[in-house]
């Protein structure tokens, strides 16, 4: 009964975590800020980019989007 209790527990923590959305990209701030405020992310690993309000970072992998 634990090891299933551990199973499921596990499994849950796997589906509010989501790892495999952000396992390609490694996103690097580019520090120059864009005209309205934002700032400029580029993964090193998919060439991608996002604009962000400034103090947040992106959380997501869009490598398959591409």
């Amino acid at each position: 009964m634990i090891l299933v209790l551990g199973i499921l527990a596990v499994i849950a923590a796997l589906l509010v975590w989501r790892p495999w959305e952000r396992r390609s990209c490694r996103w690097r701030e580019d520090r120059r800020k864009l005209a309205d405020g934002r700032v400029l992310f580029v993964c090193m690993a998919c060439g991608a980019d996002m604009a962000l309000p400034k103090g947040r970072s992106p959380k997501t992998c869009r490598a398959g989007d591409m």
